[in-house]
């Protein structure tokens, strides 16, 4: 694993944590915010060296974040708004099991 990448998507996850974590907002409001603002909306190339676990999260967030167009409120925040507690649930769990396989990644990697 690439020393920058890795450094790139561990700062892109934690910003979306701490997001999720500290938002007085619903669950939706806080996955939108986490989505727009951390980096996890970037685009990611297929071929990227993401684990397959993590390029899924990535396209799922995507999909779920592009749904609903509203120039008032903005995509990501429309789209949120469209999903339920649970499912925003989901994401948030997916989020902090992608940042700990992260983790594991780089310290298997810092390891001799």
């Amino acid at each position: 694993m690439e020393h920058a990448w890795a450094q790139h998507m561990l700062f892109v996850f934690e910003h979306a944590i701490d997001a999720l974590a500290t938002g007085p907002e619903r669950i939706q409001q806080r996955l939108a915010d986490a989505y727009q603002y951390s980096g996890l909306a970037e685009q990611v190339a297929p071929d990227s060296e993401l684990p397959p676990t993590i390029l899924a999260l990535q396209l799922d967030l995507q999909a779920a974040m592009e749904t609903v167009h509203d120039a008032e409120r903005g995509q990501a925040v429309a789209s949120a708004f469209s999903l339920s507690d649970d499912q925003c649930i989901i994401f948030v769990r997916r989020i902090l099991a992608a940042e700990r396989e992260l983790r594991e990644l780089w310290a298997q990697h810092e390891q001799p």
